[in-house]
């Protein structure tokens, strides 16, 4: 095997170099072999039901077309050597590869000719184990079985290992009895056209989008760089990809962090063209999206996608979207599993979602903390504002969300980190409860009181920094002054708080869970001079203690008319707290919630339940059985 290329291509060595990574990849366009290896010619022959592969229009655009063999089955590629792969495929109406093959036949001679017309690449996937390999070359040889079934020989001049990190792992079983319908058709789209609705919500449902891109030589350095197809995978969360609103035809994509080499980026650099394809697995529809594309990096993109440094922006001039077409669907079976790795979903600017994540106008900056336990503490944050913005405001159970990147900067580069994933494309910003009251006023300072997580970025920063402080003893305050930690607040979220008036509610708690209900029970309390109500609290927890020390200080303000109770679910011993002087009721089980707990405490109580997930579902199990109505039922996510 020797090496297919003589070097990154001038798209490829732009964009590597406005990335930083040219240093890094400067020798790595050795790895792209002039052949299939023997255990990739097995991949694509003994693995895969499909194949996903480029073809070029009489434009000069590429579409990404599906190799695919009639029956969906597994098969029905064939490599007799290193640079050949015969594969027996069916095709439909829409389908760019009809045109491709047509073409060819039409021409004749095209196939030892190999003008750019004819240019191919594919990529396989094995989306089981996520495991991939890449091909280019052309298309070679055509023969027409019957009118949609034909035998094509691709000739392979670059082969290529590549990046498993954003594939979701899906089971596919054949599903031969399909019926192709095209249901939208615009192959040169007007300038002011915009794609149809249920096109739009089919590209921004979606989790994988297979990229189609060429190259296109210069005369003076053809035999350096050499004209030629990619076919590329992008994942990700269902709704990672976006249509601007404005034109209602641009897609978004974002770039994730991989292996660097840029090759479909390095291509769209190049020619300003890419073609998108998209695959609904579980009803076999099939959308091809072809177009001008522009890369943007860094504050052109910022401009485009929050929070997102680098995109591709590709503007649709044509598009075929039909219905039950790919003779291959996921298992009903099975369900999906998400690449750990994939990022949280980034909006649009122009899109409403994206006020969610926006800067408010507003930083907060740690002014104190108090230490409870070795992974548990509150910390105090002062707010400052820009003039003239509007004012915080935080209901009782709301959470907030904050924007770390300024302070602790961006993630170090790397490829795969397997023992966390989700460090990979972190981006500092977190979302906690607020366990501070602020109704009905003017939000200048708050508390989150917080976990830290195992080596998590974030709060391991905040608890790094509290214990930088000689004077930092648990239980005490520690003021933060020499060290400056500010971040932005993107915003206030939920919707899960307390109501207005006399309350009759039992709030269900799983450890750190509490922390909404440390706000609720202050606001509560500060009501009416002590607040009325009739409260349960069901805490579930291993500290005990610890979680009866942060409710203490706003217990020793109830008054007479709040009736208060504690239900404390635990296996830990309870020391000392000095609960018995608080007007509060406090009884003790042992172990974890029971089924009849929930039938015993009553079905005429609005309910909150802020836990882990499995804790969550219990409880919502356990009140659901009794006859309590799920209208009656808040949840909190856990933050």
């Amino acid at each position: 095997m020797t090496a297919a290329l003589q070097g990154w291509h001038p798209g490829e060595t732009k964009l590597q170099r406005k990335l930083g990574y040219a240093e890094a990849v400067r020798d790595r366009w050795q790895y792209v072999e002039n052949s299939m290896r023997e255990q990739h010619r097995t991949f694509y022959t003994s693995n895969l039901p499909f194949i996903p592969v480029t073809t070029v229009d009489d434009d000069g655009r590429p579409w990404g077309s599906i190799a695919v063999g009639a029956a969906g089955e597994i098969g029905f590629a064939k490599s007799p050597d290193n640079n050949t792969l015969i594969m027996d495929i069916g095709l439909w109406e829409g389908e760019p590869l009809v045109d491709a093959v047509r073409r060819w036949l039409e021409t004749q001679n095209a196939g030892n000719t190999a003008p750019e017309r004819f240019l191919t690449a594919g990529i396989g996937i094995e989306f089981s184990t996520r495991r991939r390999n890449k091909f280019a070359g052309l298309i070679k040889t055509v023969k027409r079985e019957t009118e949609w079934d034909y035998k094509l020989t691709f000739q392979v001049t670059q082969a290529l290992g590549n990046c498993p990190k954003y594939i979701n792992v899906r089971k596919f079983i054949p599903y031969p009895h399909t019926h192709p319908l095209v249901a939208y058709q615009d192959l040169h789209m007007g300038p002011s056209k915009r794609l149809p609705n249920e096109v739009i919500e089919f590209i921004v449902n979606a989790d994988t989008v297979f990229v189609a891109s060429v190259y296109k030589s210069e005369a003076s350095t053809a035999n350096r760089y050499p004209s030629h197809a990619g076919m590329n995978s992008r994942g990700g969360l269902p709704g990672f990809m976006r249509v601007r609103p404005s034109d209602g035809r641009t897609v978004i994509l974002p770039d994730y962090s991989g292996n660097r080499f840029l090759s479909s980026l390095g291509n769209i650099e190049s020619t300003k063209l890419a073609g998108l394809t998209i695959i609904s697995f579980t009803t076999g529809d099939v959308l091809y999206l072809t177009g001008t594309a522009e890369v943007l990096i860094g504050p052109p993109a910022l401009e485009i996608m929050a929070r997102q440094p680098s995109i591709a922006a590709i503007e649709i001039t044509g598009y075929t979207f039909v219905r039950d077409a790919f003779p291959i669907r996921q298992d009903p079976r099975t369900e999906v599993e998400h690449s750990p790795y994939s990022p949280k979903i980034k909006y649009l600017l122009e899109e409403p979602e994206a006020k969610a994540t926006a800067a408010s106008g507003h930083q907060a900056r740690l002014i104190r903390a108090v230490q409870f336990a070795p992974d548990i503490a509150t910390l105090r944050f002062q707010v400052i504002s820009k003039p003239g913005v509007e004012n915080l405001k935080i209901r009782p159970g709301q959470a907030i969300v904050l924007d770390f990147m300024d302070w602790i900067g961006p993630p170090v580069y790397q490829h795969m980190a397997n023992d966390a994933p989700g460090s990979i494309n972190d981006d500092r910003v977190r979302t906690w409860t607020v366990s501070s009251a602020h109704e009905d006023r003017e939000v200048t300072w708050f508390e989150l009181t917080m976990r830290e997580m195992k080596g998590g970025a974030v709060t391991g920063a905040l608890f790094n920094t509290i214990k930088e402080y000689t004077s930092n003893k648990w239980g005490h305050s520690v003021t933060i002054d020499t060290i400056k930690v500010v971040a932005d607040i993107v915003g206030i979220t939920g919707d899960f708080f307390m109501g207005e008036g006399y309350v009759k509610v039992l709030w269900v708690a799983g450890g750190i869970g509490v922390t909404p209900f440390m706000a609720m029970l202050s606001a509560l309390l500060e009501r009416n001079g002590g607040g009325q109500g009739d409260v349960i609290l069901a805490l579930a927890t291993r500290e005990p203690d610890v979680f009866l020390q942060l409710l203490r200080s706003s217990l020793c303000k109830a008054s007479p008319k709040l009736k208060f109770r504690i239900d404390l679910f635990t296996n830990e011993d309870i020391r000392a707290v000095e609960l018995e002087k608080l007007n509060v009721g406090i009884v003790t089980h042992k172990g974890r919630i029971p089924q009849e707990y929930w039938g015993a405490i009553g079905g005429d109580r609005d309910v909150f339940i802020c836990g882990p997930g499995g804790f969550g579902d219990a409880a919502v199990n356990g009140l659901r059985s009794t006859g309590v109505p799920m209208d009656k039922i808040m949840r909190e996510g856990f933050y």
